[in-house]
């Protein structure tokens, strides 16, 4: 079989999410974020709880980041007010540590969430969802009208499009290089593909793929939600 050359799908592919931080500069700064609070008397605590919302993506940290720049408001407020021994100044610093306590202790509670940014592996996982709900409605367009499907080009990432199919591959169709390095099918079977595919007219599913080339059980299951078979 001639060497295939390498091949760029004219659809978007989902956006690889960073690798998790695992590096000890990594968890340093995550102590150091956490410790803010405690080191600034509580008035560095919204800065910190405004990190963690924002990377988490979280409502709720979000209100927490709002709670504690109210009250370092206040408490700064307090401290500044009258002498230095006056009751709304010790008052102040006493609510101050409070809250730099508190929110040292719910940072370290947090901190591993955090650093594995949650936030991202949801972003991902709503990405992943999204290709899945694409797939079912061009495979549904597919089923009730082929010919509206040959016309969007569905499963066919060699051909210039403007419909999303969040990834789909048409093996009655698609060139061989594309079963192979977006599918994941293995050279042997692309080129067993290839040859029975015209002689029969094409393929009606997974099941029939396997069965007509003879592949063992479960040999596509790693592709099958990328397949489409258009007839």
């Amino acid at each position: 079989m001639p060497e295939v050359e390498a091949i760029e799908p004219s659809w978007a592919p989902v956006r690889a999410v960073p690798p998790v931080p695992s590096s000890l500069f990594a968890q340093v700064l995550s102590v150091v974020w956490a410790l803010i609070p405690i080191v600034t008397f509580g008035w560095g605590a919204p800065f910190t709880f405004t990190y963690a919302a924002l990377r988490l993506r979280s409502k709720a940290l979000g209100l927490c980041a709002g709670a504690y720049g109210v009250v370092a408001i206040g408490s700064f407020y307090l401290a500044g007010d009258g002498s230095d021994n006056s009751w709304q100044s010790n008052a102040g610093v006493a609510i101050a540590l409070v809250a730099g306590a508190v929110a040292t202790a719910q940072a370290f509670a947090i901190r591993g969430t955090v650093v594995a940014g949650k936030g991202e592996n949801d972003s991902a996982l709503r990405d992943a969802a999204r290709q899945l709900r694409l797939r079912k409605r061009a495979r549904t367009i597919a089923e009730k009208n082929p010919s509206l499907a040959h016309e969007l080009k569905i499963g066919r990432p060699d051909r210039r499009r403007h419909f999303d199919d969040g990834g789909l591959i048409d093996v009655n169709h698609v060139p061989l290089p594309y079963l192979m390095q977006m599918a994941g099918i293995d050279p042997q079977t692309a080129e067993r593909i290839g040859e029975v595919r015209d002689g029969i007219g094409g393929f009606t599913s997974v099941d029939d793929l396997s069965v007509t080339l003879g592949l063992r059980p479960n040999a596509l299951d790693h592709a099958a939600s990328r397949l489409i078979f258009i007839r």
